[in-house]
Parts: C-alpha cells; structure tokens; sequence
C-alpha cells in the first residue's frame, strides 16, 4: 500500500471526494427509486449500500488513524448501520491492508537504530494484523523467542489535529450514513471528537502503551487471563515488541464453532478482568473493541494492545458500587446521592427526571444483576435497547457534569457487554457485585 496522506490539505482532499462519491450514489439512488416496483426498490438500496461499504472502507484505509478509530466506535454500534457497511466497518479492528514492507523496514531502522534483518532471527514482513494506528508481525529473538513487532503507521502522529477538525465539519452536516433519528446529539459528537483525540494522543507513544502492559502484567494475576511480555530493548516510542501470545481473533475464533462451555469461560475471563481491573486495581484496559482480545482453544484469552487505558480515581472505585446497589434497589434518594458522589452533578433531584430517564436507565444497567447468571443469548438486544437510555441521560437537561471516569466506566461495560453478545454467553455478574454491596455496607 503507498504512504498514507498525512498534510491536512491530501486527507482533506481524500474526505471530500469520499464525501462526493457518497453523495452521488444517494442521488442515483433517489432518481431511479420513483420508477421502482417495491422489490426493486429494495434490491437497488441493497446495492447503494454495497457501495457506501466499499467507499468508506477503501478511504478509511487509505486515512488510518483517526478515521480507523471513529469506524471503530461506529461499528460497535451495530444497530445504526445497513448490515453491508457494518461489515467493511468491522474489518477495522484488524483487518486494515498493510503497509509495504519498504516503509516498515524504515520505521523500525528508523526508531531502533538498525534494520528487522539485524534486530531479528527472523522477521516476517507480512503483517499478521493491521488496525488503526500500526500494524503486528511475526518475528523470533536470537535466542529463539517468538515475538509480535507492533510498527506504526508513519505520520500518524502529526495528522490527529488536522483530523479532528475534518471530523468536527463533518459532525456539523458532512457524511452522514446514520438516519437522521438515529443521529447521537452535537455534543455527543464534539465530546466524543475530542475523547478520540485525546487517546490518539496517549496511544502514538507506544512507550506509554509498554507501560500499560507491564503493569498489567505483574498486577492482574488471573489464571486463564494472559498478558504479553514486553521486550523493551527492541520498543521504542512507535515500535513495541512483546511476547507473541497465541490465540485468535474473535470472528475466526468464532468460525470454528466453539462449545457454549467455552465461549462462557472466554466470557467470564472478560468480565472477570474488567471487574478486577476497575474496583481492585482502579485501571481498566479501556478500548473494548474485539481486537483486542485474543482467543484460545480452551476458552481462556489474551490482553492485547494496551494504548489505551484509565486510571479511575479512588473516589469513583469507593462510591461505584453504591451507585449500582440504588438502582438495583430502585431507591429515588440513594440514586441522586450516588450520582453526586461520583462526581455527576445534577441541577434537581426532580421526579420527573428520575421517571423519564433515570429509573428506565438504572432498570437497564442493574438487570444483568437482578439474576445469578446473565445470558446474553437470551438478551441479544440488551445493548442495543440500553443505547438510547445511555443518549437520553447525556440528553438530560438538568445533567450539568458527567465524570470523566463514569464515561469511560460506561463505554467499557458497554463495548464489553456487545461482545458477550457475540458470544451468546451466560456471565456470572451478580454475586460479585454484592459482595462490594456488604463490604461497603451501603
């Protein structure tokens, strides 16, 4: 693949005419649709978004980056899009085409001092993986470790400004695929333009991502749970080498048809991490796309790509539990003191607010913890009706201040939540939940 635009101006110029090319085909689209019996109206619909999909995936390949993130976090809302787009979206957890082996082999001289054949045993200059921001290969230390070298893509790290302002016009009235009565608020967007930004930031340091990972390799200490070794002699600040950890990724893992055994250990092992990780440790590994679990055979997984994690304030993993215990007993006074606690302000503890919003959005969280075992099978559209919830209290006029942390808290259980869907599993949630609940004797 040729170099990635990085100039504002050449991914500008790639987001227009992509922008261009959408519109378009809607236009084609309505101008045929008068002169279209009902099936053929559906069949040529059906064929407007085969196109849309191919569009927007070929320029969000050719933009990496931020435009890979943003595909990301659309694609976990799986309910808003046509089946087709949802698809070519999906691919970006880790299925970007690769760069050419010519500029991988410059990045790495480039941050390490000398070329993969030196560094290396062996260096597979197919990438095995490509996402967002870099790409993994395969390749054996001299002392014949197996090892994944992450290399990331060059000029992504000078072109997340110059991104953000495109994606802000296009919030404003550019490329729009979401029904317009589907579409999140403007501040929704502009919060979630810049909560982008500020993780793509963290996340093009991959000595900040070596960290992660070696603190969560000595702290998490689960048994089934597998956190790679990080060989900081061959990392730098955009090349880092660990361990390489066997194990697929969640669509190929799933293609080989897995007992429902497993895919509720695989399930369990998941949440068992991020209930661990947020009230335990007070970190959650927060970019809950299915690319960055590795699947294995037995059930048990692998963490992966560690870019992106939050520390959670002593005061939010203190009062967390109180929050979830009001509104599993659907207690009006507690649930306000708990949101203020937690650093949420709301303007007035109205009833009309508690009716409209919160008590429909507390029933919708505290359910996977009104039974033993929550199954995700029977609950297929569990995430999918909890969305507009979610919307509706960022919607909430008397809402003054959300914390940081409880957005982020959310959208980790939320992503997280998506992929137990996938799996049709049954969780174990509840009793884990209540132990907290009598520790803190709320």
């Amino acid at each position: 693949m040729s170099k990635m635009p990085s100039s504002q101006i050449s991914r500008a110029g790639l987001v227009g005419s992509t922008a261009v090319k959408l519109g378009v085909g809607k236009l084609k689209h309505k101008v045929k649709r008068p002169f279209l019996d009902e099936s053929s109206r559906v069949v040529d619909k059906e064929k407007q978004y085969d196109a849309e999909a191919e569009i927007l995936f070929n320029a969000i390949t050719q933009l990496r980056g931020t435009a890979v993130k943003v595909a990301q976090m659309i694609g976990m809302e799986t309910e808003l899009l046509p089946e087709r787009i949802r698809t070519e979206l999906a691919k970006s957890y880790h299925q970007v085409p690769p760069l050419n082996r010519v500029l991988v082999r410059k990045v790495i001289q480039e941050e390490l001092g000398e070329p993969p054949e030196n560094l290396f045993d062996e260096f597979n200059s197919v990438a095995v993986a490509a996402a967002s921001l870099g790409q993994v290969h395969r390749a054996k230390l001299h002392d014949n470790r197996d090892v994944a070298v992450k290399v990331q893509y060059p000029g992504i790290h000078v072109s997340i400004d110059s991104d953000l302002k495109l994606l802000s016009k296009l919030s404003a009235g550019g490329i729009k695929l979401i029904p317009k009565h589907r579409q999140p608020s403007k501040d929704i967007i502009e919060t979630t333009v810049e909560e982008i930004g500020a993780r793509l930031r963290e996340e093009t340091d991959y000595r900040i991502e070596a960290e992660n990972t070696c603190w969560f390799k000595e702290n998490l200490n689960m048994q089934g749970v597998h956190v790679p070794i990080v060989h900081a002699d061959y990392s730098s600040q955009r090349v880092i080498t660990t361990q390489l950890l066997e194990g697929q990724h969640l669509d190929i893992w799933l293609d080989a048809n897995p007992s429902q055994k497993i895919r509720d250990r695989a399930a369990q092992l998941i949440y068992d991490v991020f209930f661990h990780s947020a009230t335990q440790l007070g970190r959650v590994h927060a970019d809950p796309n299915p690319g960055n679990f590795l699947y294995m055979e037995n059930g048990e997984i692998g963490l992966i790509d560690f870019g992106c994690v939050k520390k959670l304030s002593p005061k939010f993993v203190k009062n967390l539990p109180a929050l979830l215990h009001a509104f599993h007993l659907n207690d009006y006074q507690r649930i306000f003191e708990a949101y203020a606690s937690l650093g949420t302000t709301i303007k007035s503890d109205n009833q009309y607010d508690y009716e409209s919003v919160l008590r429909p959005f507390g029933e919708w969280l505290s359910r996977p913890v009104r039974e033993d075992y929550f199954d995700f099978k029977k609950n297929k559209n569990y995430t999918t009706s909890g969305r507009e919830l979610i919307h509706k209290m960022s919607e909430m006029p008397s809402l003054e201040k959300v914390d940081e942390d409880f957005i982020f808290f959310d959208r980790t259980l939320y992503g997280m939540f998506k992929i137990f869907e996938r799996l049709e599993a049954t969780v174990y949630m509840r009793g884990h939940w209540e132990k907290l609940w009598v520790e803190s004797d709320v």
